[in-house]
């Protein structure tokens, strides 16, 4: 990272550092973008997206709706004003 990148992204994030400060903030990006352009050579072209960091087996259920046929008793133990739950004041 050139100086005078890092001075525009010191005054971008207007933060102000002494010379010390500096040039170990300046080192630690550094090796940052070192292991991000690190990460660019990786090659994945044949890797699917990860939705799940462990795998996932089995059929979910369809989704169709049903008529709930005891509404009243469901709501029995709620605060309700006309068929709305009143929840805690926030």
């Amino acid at each position: 990272m050139h100086d005078k990148e890092f001075k525009s992204l010191l005054e971008t994030a207007r933060i102000s550092l002494t010379e010390a400060e500096s040039e170990e903030i300046k080192k630690d990006l550094e090796e940052v973008i070192v292991y991000f352009n690190r990460l660019d050579d990786i090659e994945c072209g044949n890797v699917g997206p990860a939705y799940h960091s462990v795998e996932i087996s089995g059929m979910m259920r369809e989704d169709t709706p049903e008529d709930f046929k005891e509404k009243k008793r469901l709501l029995d133990n709620t605060k309700t004003h006309r068929s709305y739950v009143i929840g805690p004041e926030v």
